[in-house]
């Protein structure tokens, strides 16, 4: 079955077995060489998104769903990768346990998004899923801290 691997709104437990029901949880998985950053606009979030930039300094935490083809074909859908919002990346993530498995991410397509900071309700629902998991909520606070800074600077 794929793997998933979710860093954003979709670490809710809540929101990914509405998006998603019968999902399978893993664990908790690992980016290498990515950060995170705000940017972007969102309509439904009202604002900048979480975004995986490459960045061979930093790594990127979240979590591997294993979903079945029928829900990958519904997530493309939700994350609007037919109207080039959002593009498919194959990745290889690192478990818990320090294995590497193969894993798919999504990530804006958008040519220079501005940097920005995020509505407070979105990143209120990636902190709590920060919490659901046990993730080190200081790369995320990094992310907002550094997008902040880029967006000041445009």
């Amino acid at each position: 079955m794929p793997l998933y691997f979710a860093y954003g709104s979709s670490l809710l437990r809540s929101q990914m077995e509405r998006r998603l029901m019968g999902n399978k949880p893993v664990t908790r998985g690992y980016l290498r060489g990515y950060r995170l950053a705000f940017m972007g606009h969102s309509a439904e979030r009202k604002g900048p998104v979480v975004n995986l930039l490459p960045d061979n300094t930093r790594f990127v935490p979240g979590t591997l769903y294993e979903l079945n083809d029928i829900m990958i074909q519904y997530l493309d859908r939700a994350e609007a990768c037919e109207k080039g919002i959002y593009q498919k990346l194959e990745v290889e993530v690192e478990k818990d346990d320090g294995s590497k498995v193969k894993a798919d991410a999504y990530q804006l397509v958008e040519k220079d998004p501005k940097f920005g900071k995020p509505n407070l309700g979105y990143l209120m629902q990636v902190k709590q899923g920060y919490k659901e998991w046990g993730l080190p909520e200081e790369t995320l606070e990094e992310a907002l801290k550094w997008s902040e800074e880029r967006s000041a600077g445009s």
